[in-house]
Protein backbone atom coordinates (compact mmCIF):
# COMPACT_ATOMS: atom_id res chain seq x y z
CA UNK A 1 0.00 0.00 0.00
CA UNK A 2 3.06 2.32 0.93
CA UNK A 3 4.70 2.05 -2.59
CA UNK A 4 1.28 2.70 -4.37
CA UNK A 5 1.25 6.08 -2.26
CA UNK A 6 4.57 6.73 -3.30
CA UNK A 7 4.24 5.98 -6.71
CA UNK A 8 1.20 7.81 -6.69
CA UNK A 9 2.93 10.90 -5.82
CA UNK A 10 6.13 10.54 -7.03
CA UNK A 11 3.87 10.80 -10.76
CA UNK A 12 1.87 13.65 -9.29
CA UNK A 13 5.37 15.12 -8.93
CA UNK A 14 6.60 14.70 -12.29
CA UNK A 15 3.15 15.56 -14.01
CA UNK A 16 4.12 19.03 -12.38
CA UNK A 17 7.90 18.71 -13.15
CA UNK A 18 7.00 18.40 -16.86
CA UNK A 19 4.65 21.52 -16.80
CA UNK A 20 7.38 23.74 -15.75
CA UNK A 21 9.83 22.72 -18.06
CA UNK A 22 7.81 22.49 -20.82
CA UNK A 23 6.52 25.75 -20.36
CA UNK A 24 9.60 27.44 -20.13
CA UNK A 25 10.89 25.75 -22.65
CA UNK A 26 7.87 27.33 -24.85
CA UNK A 27 8.24 30.34 -23.70
CA UNK A 28 11.92 30.29 -23.91
CA UNK A 29 12.51 28.92 -27.65
CA UNK A 30 9.05 29.08 -28.88
CA UNK A 31 6.13 25.88 -28.84
CA UNK A 32 7.13 24.29 -32.77
CA UNK A 33 11.17 24.46 -32.31
CA UNK A 34 10.50 22.45 -28.44
CA UNK A 35 10.06 18.63 -29.09
CA UNK A 36 8.73 16.26 -26.87
CA UNK A 37 12.30 14.26 -26.72
CA UNK A 38 14.03 17.73 -25.77
CA UNK A 39 11.49 17.85 -22.67
CA UNK A 40 12.54 13.99 -21.53
CA UNK A 41 15.96 14.62 -22.35
CA UNK A 42 15.90 17.54 -19.83
CA UNK A 43 13.94 15.83 -17.67
CA UNK A 44 16.17 12.51 -17.74
CA UNK A 45 12.63 10.17 -18.24
CA UNK A 46 12.13 8.09 -21.40
CA UNK A 47 9.60 9.53 -24.03
CA UNK A 48 7.56 6.51 -23.08
CA UNK A 49 6.96 7.69 -19.75
CA UNK A 50 6.53 11.05 -21.25
CA UNK A 51 3.96 9.89 -23.43
CA UNK A 52 2.35 7.63 -20.51
CA UNK A 53 1.28 11.24 -18.76
CA UNK A 54 0.45 14.01 -21.59
CA UNK A 55 -0.83 11.81 -24.80
CA UNK A 56 0.93 14.71 -26.99
CA UNK A 57 2.47 18.23 -27.01
CA UNK A 58 -0.72 20.15 -27.33
CA UNK A 59 -2.09 18.19 -24.56
CA UNK A 60 1.12 19.17 -22.39
CA UNK A 61 1.19 22.45 -24.04
CA UNK A 62 -2.50 23.29 -22.80
CA UNK A 63 -1.85 21.93 -19.21
CA UNK A 64 1.20 24.09 -18.62
CA UNK A 65 -0.78 27.20 -20.14
CA UNK A 66 -3.94 25.99 -17.50
CA UNK A 67 -1.14 25.87 -14.71
CA UNK A 68 0.53 29.13 -15.23
CA UNK A 69 -2.99 31.09 -16.29
CA UNK A 70 -3.85 29.66 -12.49
CA UNK A 71 -0.92 30.85 -10.75
CA UNK A 72 -1.23 34.17 -12.34
CA UNK A 73 -4.81 34.50 -11.03
CA UNK A 74 -3.78 33.22 -7.31
CA UNK A 75 -1.60 36.28 -7.29
CA UNK A 76 -3.74 38.60 -8.37
CA UNK A 77 -6.35 37.52 -6.56
CA UNK A 78 -3.77 37.35 -3.18
CA UNK A 79 -3.12 41.24 -4.07
CA UNK A 80 -6.21 42.51 -4.03
CA UNK A 81 -7.39 40.36 -1.09
CA UNK A 82 -4.90 43.04 0.59
CA UNK A 83 -6.72 45.63 0.03
CA UNK A 84 -5.94 47.56 -2.64
CA UNK A 85 -8.02 49.48 -5.48
CA UNK A 86 -9.00 48.88 -7.90
CA UNK A 87 -6.29 51.59 -10.00
CA UNK A 88 -3.43 49.52 -8.01
CA UNK A 89 -5.07 46.10 -9.01
CA UNK A 90 -5.05 46.75 -12.84
CA UNK A 91 -1.46 48.33 -12.45
CA UNK A 92 -0.31 45.13 -10.78
CA UNK A 93 -1.62 43.24 -14.02
CA UNK A 94 -0.19 45.05 -16.17
CA UNK A 95 3.08 45.01 -14.10
CA UNK A 96 2.51 41.46 -14.09
CA UNK A 97 2.17 41.21 -18.06
CA UNK A 98 4.48 43.53 -19.22
CA UNK A 99 7.40 41.30 -17.37
CA UNK A 100 5.89 38.17 -18.36
CA UNK A 101 6.13 39.46 -21.84
CA UNK A 102 9.28 40.64 -21.88
CA UNK A 103 10.25 37.21 -21.20
CA UNK A 104 8.79 35.30 -23.75
CA UNK A 105 9.93 35.03 -27.00
CA UNK A 106 7.56 36.23 -29.74
CA UNK A 107 7.54 33.42 -32.11
CA UNK A 108 5.63 31.62 -28.99
CA UNK A 109 2.44 33.70 -29.91
CA UNK A 110 2.29 33.36 -33.44
CA UNK A 111 2.84 29.12 -32.70
CA UNK A 112 -0.01 28.94 -30.18
CA UNK A 113 -3.09 29.45 -32.94
CA UNK A 114 -1.68 26.46 -34.60
CA UNK A 115 -3.23 24.38 -31.76
CA UNK A 116 -7.15 24.19 -31.88
CA UNK A 117 -7.50 22.99 -28.14
CA UNK A 118 -5.56 25.95 -26.35
CA UNK A 119 -7.19 28.25 -29.07
CA UNK A 120 -10.57 27.06 -27.76
CA UNK A 121 -9.34 27.22 -24.12
CA UNK A 122 -8.11 30.81 -24.38
CA UNK A 123 -11.51 32.00 -26.27
CA UNK A 124 -13.40 30.01 -22.89
CA UNK A 125 -11.33 31.61 -20.34
CA UNK A 126 -11.50 35.42 -22.46
CA UNK A 127 -15.03 35.28 -22.40
CA UNK A 128 -15.29 34.08 -18.62
CA UNK A 129 -12.74 36.97 -17.81
CA UNK A 130 -15.41 39.43 -19.45
CA UNK A 131 -17.69 38.72 -17.17
CA UNK A 132 -15.05 39.47 -14.19
CA UNK A 133 -13.96 43.03 -16.06
CA UNK A 134 -17.80 44.38 -15.74
CA UNK A 135 -17.67 43.39 -12.20
CA UNK A 136 -14.68 44.84 -11.75
CA UNK A 137 -15.19 47.88 -13.52
CA UNK A 138 -18.50 48.62 -11.52
CA UNK A 139 -16.49 48.09 -8.52
CA UNK A 140 -14.43 50.76 -10.23
CA UNK A 141 -16.97 52.87 -10.64
CA UNK A 142 -18.09 52.45 -7.12
CA UNK A 143 -15.23 53.77 -5.60
CA UNK A 144 -15.24 57.10 -7.51
CA UNK A 145 -12.33 55.80 -10.06
CA UNK A 146 -14.08 55.01 -13.45
CA UNK A 147 -16.76 56.64 -14.72
CA UNK A 148 -19.98 54.91 -15.94
CA UNK A 149 -20.31 53.39 -19.47
CA UNK A 150 -23.16 52.80 -21.65
CA UNK A 151 -21.83 49.28 -23.00
CA UNK A 152 -18.72 47.98 -20.77
CA UNK A 153 -19.03 44.82 -22.33
CA UNK A 154 -17.86 46.20 -25.38
CA UNK A 155 -14.25 47.25 -23.74
CA UNK A 156 -12.87 43.91 -23.11
CA UNK A 157 -14.20 42.85 -27.29
CA UNK A 158 -11.73 45.55 -28.62
CA UNK A 159 -9.13 45.01 -26.27
CA UNK A 160 -9.22 41.64 -27.07
CA UNK A 161 -9.62 42.41 -31.01
CA UNK A 162 -6.25 45.10 -30.84
CA UNK A 163 -4.25 41.76 -28.82
CA UNK A 164 -4.93 39.32 -31.69
CA UNK A 165 -3.97 42.14 -33.71
CA UNK A 166 -0.74 42.63 -32.30
CA UNK A 167 -0.36 38.56 -31.95
CA UNK A 168 -1.14 37.37 -35.36
CA UNK A 169 0.65 40.40 -37.28
CA UNK A 170 4.15 40.05 -34.98
CA UNK A 171 4.08 43.55 -33.68
CA UNK A 172 6.38 42.50 -30.59
CA UNK A 173 8.86 41.41 -32.62
CA UNK A 174 8.89 44.98 -34.54
CA UNK A 175 8.45 47.40 -31.56
CA UNK A 176 8.87 47.41 -27.75
CA UNK A 177 6.66 45.28 -25.35
CA UNK A 178 6.15 48.65 -22.85
CA UNK A 179 5.05 50.86 -26.20
CA UNK A 180 2.26 48.20 -27.76
CA UNK A 181 0.97 47.89 -23.65
CA UNK A 182 0.83 51.82 -23.45
CA UNK A 183 -0.90 51.88 -26.49
CA UNK A 184 -3.84 48.86 -26.10
CA UNK A 185 -3.93 48.60 -22.71
CA UNK A 186 -3.25 51.55 -20.60
CA UNK A 187 -4.92 54.28 -23.14
CA UNK A 188 -8.34 52.50 -23.26
CA UNK A 189 -8.32 52.27 -19.31
CA UNK A 190 -7.03 56.10 -19.01
CA UNK A 191 -10.25 57.09 -20.94
CA UNK A 192 -12.38 54.96 -18.45
CA UNK A 193 -10.83 56.94 -15.57
CA UNK A 194 -12.53 59.70 -13.93
CA UNK A 195 -10.55 62.41 -13.21
CA UNK A 196 -9.27 61.11 -9.08
CA UNK A 197 -8.46 57.61 -11.44
CA UNK A 198 -6.53 59.60 -14.05
CA UNK A 199 -4.75 61.01 -10.57
CA UNK A 200 -4.18 57.92 -8.95
CA UNK A 201 -3.45 56.15 -12.23
CA UNK A 202 -0.41 58.70 -13.11
CA UNK A 203 0.79 58.12 -9.14
CA UNK A 204 0.67 54.13 -9.88
CA UNK A 205 2.32 54.56 -13.01
CA UNK A 206 5.37 56.93 -11.85
CA UNK A 207 5.79 53.85 -9.02
CA UNK A 208 6.30 51.18 -11.60
CA UNK A 209 8.29 52.92 -14.17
Amino acid sequence: MQVLKDSSAYRLALREKIMDTAMQAFIRQGIRAVRMDDIAQQLGISKRTLYEIYEDKEELLLQSIKKYNAQRVATLTEYAAQGHNVIDIVLEAYRLKLAETRMVNPVFFSDIIKYPKVEKYIKNTREYFRDKFVLFVNKGIQEGYFKKSKNLNLIPLLMDAVGDYIMSNQLLQQYPAEELFDSFYLLPLRGLCTEQGIRKLDEAIAKIQ
